[in-house]
């Protein structure tokens, strides 16, 4: 079934669509959330109100490609998990002075395994976590994760400095040679 068709069937309240597009993309979804829920249990629940929404505002969802249907679902899930994350997290402020952006060579990127890395970035603090996968992995601007957090962009400058010097440490700690430019 053509993702339009199944899009049409779950607006009209078909459960058994709604299974199917649960089923097509939940996978991908959950990665996602694992990304920025450190807890399983937590990316779980994300998921699931994720699709939640998905299916109250899918009548409002005009249909275009497969691609930006993605794109629209991704959104929703990492709104709600920054919602759960502003709920519960706390985002430390930092004087702008503080804030002088690092980056890798991601050169490096190309020499580790997936798993390895996403391990690495799992085990960030929450806040380095979420603004690292903000910037780096979504392409958030400093300004929409300020707004999105509710923090200072020299905050979010901060949080991503400073993942990106503990992800170096924990690389070279693993043999791996990361430089700062």
């Amino acid at each position: 079934m053509t993702l339009s068709a199944l899009l049409d069937r779950c607006r009209a309240q078909d459960a058994k669509a709604q299974r199917l597009l649960y089923e097509r993309y939940a996978g991908r979804l959950f990665r996602v959330a694992q990304r920025y829920m450190k807890d399983r249990m937590e990316a779980e629940d994300r998921l699931v109100s994720t699709f939640q929404k998905i299916f109250v505002h899918l009548k409002k969802m005009e249909y275009k490609d497969e691609a930006s249907t993605w794109l629209w679902m991704k959104r929703i899930l990492v709104n709600e998990c920054l919602m759960e994350l502003r709920r519960s997290a706390n985002f430390t402020m930092v004087p702008e002075q503080e804030a002088a952006e690092q980056s890798f060579d991601y050169n490096i990127i190309d020499e580790i395994a997936a798993e390895t890395i996403h391990t690495l970035i799992a085990e960030l603090p929450i806040g380095y976590r979420t603004v690292f996968n903000l910037v780096a992995l979504e392409g958030y601007s400093h300004a929409e994760v300020a707004e999105q957090l509710q923090i200072s962009e020299g905050t979010s400058k901060s949080q991503l400095n400073k993942a990106r010097q503990l992800l170096q440490k924990k690389l070279q700690t693993l043999g791996y040679a990361a430089h700062i430019r």
